[in-house]
């Protein structure tokens, strides 16, 4: 008896990690990496991907039948169409039907997803397969969000904003993202003279005792706290799991975020780090099974 599989690709700029997993949540050989090819003209792009997805395709055994390909995107990007409306990379496949191309060179269908909500369903299939609500941020370049109830993306919905996006909500002067995101804590660190450094060299300084890279931390979490509080308390989560490259700093801003939710109301709100592994592979994966009505089992392993 065949055991069915899907190709999961995570897309970004840099780099491009794809995987063949099963429909029992088993990875089928290994995850792979690759440079993307976002710089790339468009026949470089399609091209590219097709590569990376054939190489994954590539491990599956005799007994395992791919049946479909789950690809997470950077927006925007029309995820129904296939067709990307980014101008800032991947310049290449601006208003072209990628996903025809990559289905006429693979022979597979094609399913996209936002990279936020790829992050969200991993979470829901191998972390938190038990937890019924949540919301998953990434915290890196900007702000991504994915809005999880039983399973499956939360969009259309009154408790969650436009298309379960958060970055853009009204914060201060400006908006969250602002504040809550890899520039964010540079500029909360640099202030008025302060010398530039990245997200990173300043998490370092904050680990190392720095008082204004502790405090420019401290300032993202409780700005991320306030800034998300009436959101969440629409949407009742039973948790908030953070990843990202800024969100791997989370024990330097999850006390005064956790406040700073205990003050609007939120106090037994759990704010919990992602799972090691790249779990938007895992949500592409869910979310080709899903479109091909392939039942999956879950799994916290």
């Amino acid at each position: 008896m065949s055991r069915q599989a899907v190709i999961a690709l995570d897309i970004g700029g840099t780099s491009v990690d794809a995987a063949c997993v099963s429909a029992d949540c088993e990875l089928i050989g290994d995850l792979r990496g690759s440079r993307s090819p976002a710089a790339g003209t468009k026949d470089e792009i399609v091209e590219g991907l097709a590569r990376a997805i054939a190489a994954a395709g590539a491990q599956a055994g005799r007994g395992d039948e791919v049946i479909a390909c789950g690809l997470a995107m950077p927006a925007p990007f029309d995820y129904a169409a296939g067709v990307s409306h980014m101008t800032h990379k991947f310049q290449g496949i601006n208003g072209v039907p990628l996903g025809e191309l990559l289905t006429e060179k693979t022979g597979l269908p094609v399913y996209f997803l936002n990279d936020a909500d790829a992050f969200g369903l991993g979470v829901s299939w191998r972390q938190l397969p038990d937890v019924k609500r949540f919301v998953a941020l990434t915290i890196g370049t900007g702000l991504g969000s994915g809005f999880i109830e039983d399973g499956a993306i939360v969009q259309a919905d009154d408790r969650v904003p436009p298309g379960g996006e958060v970055w853009n909500l009204p914060f201060g002067d400006g908006i969250i993202e602002d504040k809550v995101s890899a520039h964010g804590v540079v500029a909360l660190y640099r202030g008025a003279q302060g010398a530039a450094r990245s997200a990173k060299e300043i998490s370092v300084l904050a680990h190392k005792g720095d008082a204004r890279a502790v405090d420019a931390y401290r300032a993202m979490g409780a700005a991320l706290g306030s800034g998300l509080a009436p959101v969440l308390a629409r949407f009742a989560p039973e948790a908030v799991v953070i990843g990202g490259k800024v969100g791997q700093s989370l024990e330097l801003f999850r006390p005064a975020m956790l406040q700073a939710l205990a003050e609007a109301g939120l106090p037994h709100l759990q704010v919990l780090p992602a799972a090691p592994g790249n779990l938007a592979i895992w949500g592409a994966a869910r979310y080709a099974f899903a479109h091909r009505a392939v039942d999956v089992t879950g799994s916290a392993g």
